[in-house]
């Protein structure tokens, strides 16, 4: 078991968190929430800093997240490659990761097991308030909070711009909007359904 990070540690780094990056000769730069993206010859470099974002905002940065987080993804990609092609080349550092550029699938699949959450796109939220189908998957009446669902169910929402609000919306919403075919939407869903199984087992 890896020992945690002693205290005096992190309080050291709390003025020396990774706010925001500048490397031009990495290519260009897409800052999203929390990762700065670099865009050079087919490849993308990800620095993931320790800037910390909830319900769309960036709240602030606490030491060793973008490590953190970085090293969590590299470790689920690497599992589930035999899963879903991904696109990491490699892991230079702990914060960085140097991958194929891809084009983005602007929907983001989001697989749920559980009646829970407190974001605006949750699926609590839509039940507490009287809503009875979600992203195009009907629900039983009586659900408690947290409660297991009869079995997991893909539940997408747009991909929003930074600073605006993602929306939970059916697979039909999304074909009509135009931005996946029903062949991209399919294989997507499958891929998440894989790695959500993986995941639970």
């Amino acid at each position: 078991m890896t020992k945690p990070i002693d205290e005096a540690v992190i309080r050291a780094q709390l003025d020396k968190t990774l706010g925001d990056t500048s490397f031009p000769e990495l290519g260009d730069k897409y800052e999203g929430k929390v990762r700065d993206c670099y865009v050079r010859d087919g490849r993308r470099t990800l620095i993931a800093t320790d800037r910390i974002s909830a319900f769309d905002v960036v709240l602030g940065t606490i030491p060793f997240k973008g490590q953190v987080l970085n090293q969590m993804a590299s470790f689920w990609f690497e599992a589930t490659a035999d899963l879903v092609p991904n696109h990491v080349i490699n892991v230079p550092d702990p914060a960085v990761t140097v991958a194929r550029e891809c084009e983005l699938l602007p929907v983001e699949f989001v697989m749920r097991n559980y009646m829970t959450g407190v974001t605006s796109t949750s699926i609590r939220t839509h039940y507490a308030k009287g809503g009875r189908s979600f992203c195009g998957h009907d629900l039983p009446e009586g659900m408690r909070k947290n409660q297991r669902l009869p079995a997991a169910i893909l539940t997408p929402s747009t991909k929003a711009a930074k600073g605006e609000h993602d929306r939970s919306v059916s697979r039909a919403e999304i074909l009509a909007m135009g931005v996946l075919s029903a062949a991209d939407f399919d294989a997507a869903a499958g891929m998440c359904a894989r790695v959500f199984a993986f995941g639970q087992q």
